[in-house]
């Protein structure tokens, strides 16, 4: 009996499939292999890169601990004159960044943000640097003025004791506003003495905000033809934001655990040094001090 033309078309598109299935049989079982295989090699960097951060978290936790340790004010003013008068040189004006941590976490919550602020203006006092600027995004401690002015009065009083408590000022930029001492029954006597400490409080309105408001306004005046084009210039856009915010510090020091500035006045960073200690979360002396030799030891080259 012979085979038709049919059947052997059938045997031969069969055998076709039959290769073909067993080819992408093959196929599939390669690609998973090679999936297992890429799979493997991510997780294992992936391990290895978790397991050097975990070192290095620990490593920077137990330093700033020992830092901690070892570099204590012990609310005596003294002790922060002798380490400051070590240093080859100091800052003039210093900035900090400061976050509003939750209340869950030590030190966190609204208070633990006024004490922060407090601590930091104290030291700033007892080393003898005369401007301290205070950046904190929300701009909750200017919006409770009264609150910030008793708790660094309290605190003052803590380190220097009640007859000889240092004189301070608080500018608000943004209400173009400066407030002296504990209370406005202060204002009149502060103004007529040499302050220790002049402290300006930044948010993040205060930043490209303002810039750009800056901008508008100038635009504003050119086209009503008050002010040439030809006069608004780097030098007066520099001026006038000197006046609305106040001089670029020398100093900026970040007490957070990564590198952010949270939108700080970009105008007033151009020369200014920067100071953090890596997963580092609270606002202690030892990084205020840690900043200040770091600062000490740091060659500006303007212009070159």
């Amino acid at each position: 009996m012979g085979i038709s033309k049919e059947d052997v078309l059938k045997r031969i598109d069969q055998k076709h499939r039959t290769v073909k299935q067993r080819g992408d049989e093959e196929k599939t079982t390669f690609d998973k292999i090679l999936f297992f295989i890429f799979h493997l090699v991510l997780l294992t960097l992936y391990s290895v890169y978790s397991a050097v951060r975990l070192i290095q978290f620990l490593t920077n936790k137990v330093r700033i601990k020992f830092l901690n340790l070892a570099y204590n004010p012990s609310k005596t003013p003294q002790i922060i004159r002798d380490d400051v008068v070590k240093l080859n040189k100091i800052p003039k004006r210093i900035s900090a960044i400061l976050t509003l941590k939750s209340e869950e976490e030590e030190g966190g919550g609204f208070y633990g943000l006024l004490n922060d602020a407090s601590e930091l203006t104290t030291w700033t006092v007892a080393a003898g640097i005369p401007t301290l600027s205070i950046y904190e995004y929300d701009g909750i401690l200017k919006n409770n003025l009264d609150d910030l002015r008793i708790s660094i009065f309290k605190k003052l009083t803590d380190y220097f004791g009640s007859s000889s408590i240092p004189t301070f000022s608080i500018r608000v930029p943004r209400l173009n506003k400066t407030f002296y001492g504990v209370n406005s029954d202060q204002d009149d006597t502060y103004k007529t003495q040499d302050l220790h400490v002049e402290i300006t409080l930044l948010s993040f309105e205060d930043g490209k905000p303002t810039i750009v408001e800056l901008t508008k306004t100038m635009a504003e005046l050119a086209s009503k033809k008050e002010i040439s084009p030809r006069d608004i210039t780097i030098k007066l856009i520099d001026t006038e934001l000197v006046q609305l915010i106040g001089n670029e510090p020398d100093l900026i020091i970040l007490f957070s655990p990564t590198l952010d500035l949270q939108g700080y006045p970009p105008w007033h960073i151009r020369l200014s040094e920067f100071y953090w200690e890596p997963d580092n979360t609270d606002v202690t002396y030892a990084i205020f001090l840690r900043s200040l030799q770091k600062y000490s030891t740091c060659k500006i080259n303007v212009g070159k």
